[in-house]
């Protein structure tokens, strides 16, 4: 399972690609995943209205990560550890590390900051 984050969604956007496009062919290779923080910070984000509802629509189609009493202590926990090594670690990426820990999952993204956490595979790129 690979639980794509914000960045790699964002990034699509910004180059004026369809995220579903540019996912399809990985999709076929991946069980896709979201959670609601990446949802919510992809989708606050949108300015046309339209686009907004498609990119929902196909979000709606990914494997869903909830968040649940598990992920939030994991979440402490990251933060926790993050704070005792001196390293800061946002809320919402330590949100997003937790869900994909508790899925047996791999975070997709161009985030620096989840390279700080223990216990986490992070992949820069889909692997050939």
């Amino acid at each position: 399972m690979v639980l794509v984050d914000s960045s790699i969604w964002i990034d699509l956007l910004r180059r004026g690609e369809d995220p579903a496009q540019a996912m399809a062919p990985h999709a076929e290779r991946h069980d896709l995943a979201i959670c609601g923080v990446v949802r919510a910070e992809v989708l606050r984000g949108m300015r046309e209205p339209r686009a907004r509802q498609a990119l929902a629509g196909y979000f709606n189609c990914l494997l869903y990560i909830p968040t649940l009493n598990k992920v939030w202590e994991r979440t402490e926990e990251i933060l926790w550890q993050g704070d005792r090594a001196g390293r800061v670690i946002p809320l919402t990426d330590a949100l997003i590390a937790a869900c994909a820990i508790q899925s047996d999952g791999v975070v997709l993204t161009r985030d620096a900051h989840f390279s700080n956490i223990a216990n986490l595979r992070v992949w820069r790129t889909f692997p050939e």
